[in-house]
């Protein structure tokens, strides 16, 4: 029997219902890695039936889609009371109707982890929010994002004019911010982007020219496929004309000998993106350095092609 795959926007979906706990039949279902971080990020426990665990600890495999389908295992489990973290306190996360305050919490949250995390050194680097009056919340130009305050943010419309200044008058909206707007006029449903100039991906982008999609099956999961933009100059609107018909369809890419660019619903997907990007990207090259790799099997690779055509067609 085929087994159904769930991905982290369907933890996601069932956290926002209120779910907390999910029993599980490993049989019939199968999550993916990035659910399955998901599922620990966002507190929310899944528990295998006792008689399909066959000694496995790690919540690893599936979701029920609706609360009213889960089957209660024949052997009764005790339910352990369970501390769930304040899903409000996660900045990241933020809904369409969050305020400019909590937007303004979250940049500065994105920032400090992307900086702390090695993703964006010196003032390289750019963020930015969708608001809901539909203005762009936006990092200034030349400040460690890492080192950022809420008050050096600035607001600009969809035309780069600036709305809100930062309290310090001197600082100005990021010279990337011609890209940032083409994400927001070509993905409605896109409320986050996070441009950095990441180490490994940026490497194989300029030696290899590609991301490999054939030997990390969390990979291919997670981004089908990673493109890379051509050349454009930096800090002008050729990066934005650069992106234009891939951001389309794609979560992630790179600008060539340039760096990466992610989106997301909200900062914590735009992060992990990049966070995963920059990882499997390492993952890579030490695999080249370490000599010939093992590429997945082709009926891995169709699996692979089938969720993600599903996940297309969800959109």
């Amino acid at each position: 029997m085929p087994k159904t795959f769930y991905t982290d926007h369907d933890i996601e979906d069932l956290v926002k219902k209120g779910i907390r706990t999910l029993r599980l039949d490993k049989r019939e279902a199968f999550l993916t890695e990035l659910a399955v971080e998901k599922a620990e990020r966002l507190g929310l426990q899944i528990i295998f039936d006792a008689e399909t665990q066959s000694g496995s600890s790690s919540a690893s495999q599936s979701v029920a889609a609706d609360a009213t389908t889960w089957q209660k295992p024949a052997t009764s489990m005790p339910e352990l009371p369970v501390q769930h973290p304040d899903l409000t306190r996660n900045h990241l996360c933020f809904s369409p109707e969050s305020s400019e305050a909590e937007l303004r919490d979250a940049i500065i949250e994105a920032g400090r982890l992307a900086y702390q995390g090695g993703l964006m050194v010196a003032n390289d680097g750019n963020i930015s929010v969708l608001m809901k009056d539909g203005n762009i919340l936006i990092t200034p130009s030349g400040v460690c994002k890492g080192r950022i305050t809420a008050d050096d943010l600035l607001v600009i419309d969809l035309n780069g004019r600036v709305v809100k200044s930062a309290a310090d008058p001197f600082l100005k909206p990021t010279s990337e911010q011609p890209m940032h707007l083409e994400v927001y006029r070509r993905r409605k449903d896109v409320r986050a982007v996070i441009h950095s100039h990441l180490i490994y991906a940026n490497a194989l982008a300029i030696t290899a020219g590609k991301i490999r999609m054939d030997v990390i099956p969390e990979a291919a999961v997670a981004f089908g496929s990673v493109p890379i933009t051509d050349f454009a100059m930096p800090s002008t609107s050729q990066n934005a004309d650069a992106i234009r018909k891939l951001i389309a369809d794609h979560d992630v890419l790179l600008i060539r000998n340039h760096g990466a660019l992610t989106v997301g619903r909200n900062l914590d997907e735009a992060l992990i993106n990049l966070e995963r990007l920059e990882h499997v990207s390492k993952t890579l090259v030490f695999a080249q350095l370490l000599g010939d790799m093992n590429t997945l099997p082709t009926e891995i690779l169709d699996a692979i092609a089938r969720i993600n055509e599903q996940a297309r067609a969800a959109r």
